[in-house]
């Protein structure tokens, strides 16, 4: 019960703080309710003693009362329905709030690349809804309670005894706990299967998936991968399944044996005179409404249970420290990036992987400079720029800016500084305005701000076809769908937004995009990257494949399996005849008769 008590006090206590006006109408429509059931029996056992004396007018009486008592036993757990069902609603609503929160939470992301990490969430996000619905089972199970009590008093008046019936009742509490505690254990040890399952789920009908998987032929291919996931899932949760109810099962025989014992008890006492008649209708009548009350008991308390586990589960999120929490901030952010950008020694290792991503990177990036990163797929260009944004902290070395390690600075600083485009770029549906505008949080409902990003970015036809108020996508709300240059474009003006960064990242920004839209966005680029140096001697940062568009750049970086294999200036570079000079010679070849 320790497990019910606690949920129930943390959810309640809640749900008292965030309405206490429905909390109350709720709560005191269902004690109502609670107290109109038994009232039933009380009636019906004096309507039958009255109608056997032969008194017309106290059995008309009573007719009565059990006439109100059923109409408020049917009417008033529906108008408390409507009450409890709001506040449980509310409840949902903070529930994923701070759910939100605590995914969020933290200076870096480490967290979120951990699959446990992940498989914790998933398991969070399915909890919320059984913590939804608790809200209300904890109300109406308070009421039950009051039955069952009610119940219990009532039968003593008639015989002691009878008050078996009510002990009989612990018996399917106990089995059902232990039952729900079963299910819960293999229901955790199943959530890596369900996670993929729900992924396959979302690659199969997305639409932008949907293409390739339609002209490859996949679609048998991953429905045959999820089957064998749900029969993986199907087969350890019919197991658990079977031991849940065969334990459910033992204690509502034990508690129907002892109803059938209390029913004959109650014959047996008339009988003998011991009891009236209407004495032995109000034993049956109690005895068979106590059977309801405690099946249902038992369902509200196996919820509750289930509830049980995931408000742990929650409340222990609450609790765990951020595990990239670092010493506290010793320095600011300096005014100007001075000579620029340093990594000394930097290797990074993400959570979970045994080996790392970049070794021993030692760089120089000067101050007012473009910089081009190069190397294949792999190589750690992306990491590299989440390093240097703050994104992540090196496993081993530092990145300084300015002369200042970023690890001493608050990270909100530099994010602050910061402005960037990555290749996998939010599609933020909401409208043009806010979609652009959230780039600088206090110029999200500037309209002339987000213009003149907009034209920044040059994003072409597409700032003069929307009005500021147009949602964009359709995941919510019937709005305008945008090709994937279109929310490039649109990701590129969000980065513009920040119209002073100290530094300024590019991730593959002209990869959706076709020739004349990747000319527009390079024209941007180069004017931007320029601004940025002449005004506050920002460092802009960009990746891309294009090696005409790496020939822009000041200086080049070329990395190959996380190491800084070269760098210097595009020329420096062709003269020195290494892997750079390869890669361009590869790319200039498709442009050749040769």
């Amino acid at each position: 019960m320790k497990d019910v008590l606690f949920c129930l006090r943390h959810l309640l206590a809640l749900a008292w703080r965030l309405d206490r006006r429905r909390f109350v109408v709720g709560a005191g429509l269902l004690l109502l309710g609670a107290l109109a059931t038994p009232l039933v029996a009380v009636g019906a056992g004096r309507l039958v003693d009255h109608a056997v004396d032969g008194d017309p007018g106290g059995a008309a009486l009573w007719a009565l009362v059990v006439a109100v008592a059923l109409t408020g036993d049917l009417m008033l757990g529906h108008f408390a329905h409507l009450s409890y069902f709001e506040l449980a609603e509310q409840t949902e609503e903070r529930f994923n709030r701070d759910l939100l929160r605590l995914v969020n939470a933290g200076d870096h992301l480490d967290r979120a690349d951990d699959p446990a990490f992940a498989d914790r969430v998933d398991l969070l996000r399915q909890d919320v809804m059984q913590m939804r619905t608790t809200v209300q089972t904890g109300l109406q199970l308070g009421a039950t309670a009051v039955q069952v009590l009610l119940t219990a008093v009532i039968l003593a008046t008639v015989s002691p005894w009878l008050l078996i019936l009510a002990a009989f009742a612990v018996a399917p509490v106990v089995l059902g706990r232990r039952a729900e505690a079963g299910l819960q254990l293999v229901r955790e040890a199943q959530a890596p299967t369900t996670r993929s399952i729900r992924s396959l789920r979302r690659l199969a009908t997305s639409p932008a998936s949907q293409k390739e998987i339609r002209l490859g032929g996949g679609t048998d291919f991953l429905l045959a991968r999820q089957r064998a996931l749900l029969d993986q899932y199907d087969d350890a949760m019919g197991r658990a399944d079977a031991r849940y109810a065969l334990l459910r099962a033992s204690g509502q025989v034990v508690f129907g044996l002892a109803y059938v014992g209390a029913v004959i008890g109650a014959f047996w006492l008339a009988r003998d005179g011991r009891a009236s008649l209407g004495q032995v209708v109000l034993t049956i009548t109690l005895a068979t409404q106590l059977s309801g009350q405690m099946s249902a008991g038992i369902e509200m308390l196996g919820s509750v249970h289930r509830a049980a586990a995931g408000l742990r589960r929650f409340v222990a999120l609450e609790a765990s420290p951020v595990p990239d929490a670092g010493p506290a901030p010793t320095a600011d952010v300096p005014a100007s990036v001075g000579d620029g950008l340093r990594l000394e020694g930097v290797a990074f290792r993400y959570p979970g992987a045994t080996d790392p991503v970049l070794h021993g990177v030692d760089l120089h990036l000067p101050a007012g400079a473009s910089v081009a990163l190069v190397g294949e797929n792999g190589a750690g260009k992306s990491t590299l720029l989440k390093l240097v944004a703050g994104l992540y902290r090196p496993t081993v070395g530092r990145v300084l800016v300015g002369g200042v390690d970023l690890a001493t600075v608050p990270p909100a600083q530099w994010r602050a500084r910061t402005a960037a485009l990555y290749q996998d770029f939010a599609r933020v549906e909401l409208s043009l305005q806010h979609s652009v505008g959230i780039g600088r949080l206090a110029d999200v409902d500037d309209e002339p701000a987000v213009r003149r990003a907009l034209h920044r970015a040059d994003v072409g036809s597409l700032a003069d076809d929307l009005a500021p108020d147009d949602v964009l996508g359709t995941g919510y709300a019937d709005g305008r769908d945008l090709s994937g240059g279109q929310w490039q474009s649109l990701g590129f003006a969000r980065t513009l937004m920040r119209d002073d960064p100290a530094l300024l990242i590019l991730d593959e920004p002209a990869a959706a995009l076709d020739a004349l839209a990747e000319q527009r966005l390079v024209d941007a680029y180069q004017a931007t990257a320029a601004e940025v140096a002449a005004t506050v001697g920002g460092v802009t940062v960009f990746v891309t494949h294009r090696m005409s568009t790496v020939r822009l750049a000041d200086h080049v970086v070329v990395l190959d399996a996380g190491r800084v294999v070269e760098h210097g200036t595009h020329d420096e570079l062709i003269a020195a005849g290494g892997r750079y000079a390869q890669l361009w010679a590869l790319q200039s070849r498709a442009y050749t008769d040769s």
